[in-house]
């Protein structure tokens, strides 16, 4: 039987800063531009099922509401892409 290294089993996380803003949720810090992205998702998603009463039509228009507010926001913020 061999004995198990404490030291390699540790493992470590880095610590990356970023230059765009972040939120901290639940414990989790996230770009600023992801939480706008939900939130436009969101919102677009309750005009739509109110407008239509269809929940296909909810579905693809707030994803394509948060791809356009996520995409669009991270390009414009100038960070580099990870």
């Amino acid at each position: 039987m061999t004995a198990a290294n404490p030291s390699a089993m540790v493992e470590g996380r880095a610590v990356v800063r970023s230059s765009r803003p972040v939120v901290e949720i639940a414990g989790a810090r996230w770009p600023l531009y992801k939480v706008h992205a939900l939130l436009a998702a969101l919102i677009v998603a309750m005009f739509t099922v109110v407008l239509t009463g269809s929940g296909q039509a909810a579905a693809w228009a707030s994803g394509v509401a948060l791809v356009v507010v996520w995409w669009t926001e991270r390009l414009l913020s100038g960070g580099r892409p990870r």
